[in-house]
């Protein structure tokens, strides 16, 4: 089961967050008084500290790429910029002998899901110092759950010496986002399946198809309290344009009956995201056919039209509590390369 790769929890700006000290737009934040680590200063993010924080981003990616050779260089200063562009972003540095040893930025805002949050973006966090990166976070969570702020949302490489401050943090698995090349090669199809280009006629059927995600979604572990909006889904999909570059939509049949299907589209420009690659947006298949071979040949075959049609990268995301997307998609080959991790403030 899929979701979606970018934004994942695409946020309302404004509203209920109105008391979050924001430099430029509320009354600016005093610097920390007593440090806990000695020698740290904590200052409102501002233009002046736009460099320092990208040479710190730059660093962080650098090493990434390492990790992860698919992922893109990248713009750390335009990324910086563009977290800094939402309408309520409350930011700060850490500073330690006049150097910049850690900043992060926060989109504070309200969603109809997720409530009153906080959301740090991709680019909207890199430290030196794993330990000043937690004071950071402690200077700024202090203001946002003051002002009622309670959720915590960040996107961190899938790094253990990244992952480890937000860890020591309370901080939880959300959500994984993975990588891979595309290109897959043969499959064996199950005995009376096949596999065709899908059409707008399909479309009534890939609401429901594309609804067995948040379905499974709602069971043991995952617990999702979401409610499934069908119409809302179906209307969704009837605006798809197939002719789209880089949209791609396969369906499973058996019988005549459509029994699964796997959707490719282009993703949104994004940090972190090549501009090569394709977004692998939904798959799945009824439950009485899961386990026969029909979703892996689904994602051979989105796999190998991503290749063919000149995108020669394939990003996924799965929820983490969701335990057959995670044994599956690594299964595919696909490698994690951000942790979308959580924290409900009152909980850890």
């Amino acid at each position: 089961a899929i979701s979606f790769w970018t934004r994942q929890a695409p946020k309302q700006i404004g509203g209920g967050a109105e008391a979050v000290l924001s430099p430029g737009r509320h009354a600016p934040m005093e610097p920390y008084p007593r440090a806990a680590m000695p020698g740290l200063e904590f200052l409102p993010f501002s233009d002046e500290h736009t460099e320092g924080a990208a040479a710190l981003l730059m660093h962080r990616e650098a090493r990434h790429r390492t990790a992860e050779p698919l992922l893109p260089a990248g713009d750390p200063r335009a990324a910086i910029e563009w977290c800094r562009g939402f309408g309520d972003t409350s930011g700060a540095v850490a500073i330690r002998r006049g150097e910049i040893v850690a900043f992060m930025l926060g989109d504070v805002g309200d969603h109809p899901i997720f409530g009153r949050n906080a959301w740090v973006e991709r680019p909207g966090h890199a430290a030196i110092d794993p330990d000043a990166l937690r004071e950071l976070y402690a200077f700024l969570a202090e203001r946002w759950v003051a002002a009622g702020v309670e959720r915590h949302y960040v996107l961190v490489p899938a790094l253990a010496e990244d992952l480890d401050p937000w860890h020591r943090l309370g901080f939880h698995y959300m959500h994984v986002e993975a990588i891979r090349e595309s290109g897959y090669g043969p499959v064996t199809l199950p005995r009376g399946v096949m596999i065709r280009s899908g059409t707008a006629d399909d479309f009534d059927r890939a609401a429901s198809i594309d609804a067995l995600i948040a379905e499974q979604q709602e069971l043991t572990p995952s617990f999702s309290r979401v409610a499934i909006d069908h119409d809302a889904r179906r209307r969704g999909w009837l605006e798809t344009n197939l002719h789209e570059p880089g949209t791609t939509y396969l369906v499973a049949e058996r019988g005549g009956q459509i029994i699964g299907h796997a959707f490719l589209r282009r993703p949104e420009p994004e940090f972190g995201v090549p501009t090569d690659a394709v977004y692998l947006a939904s798959v799945a298949v009824e439950p009485a056919d899961r386990g026969t071979g029909v979703g892996v040949a689904l994602t051979a075959y989105a796999l190998d039209r991503a290749r063919e049609t000149g995108y020669s990268t394939v990003v996924t995301n799965w929820r983490m509590t969701n335990l057959l997307a995670s044994r599956f998609w690594p299964a595919r080959g696909f490698r994690p390369v951000y942790h979308r991790l959580h924290r409900a403030v009152g909980t850890a």
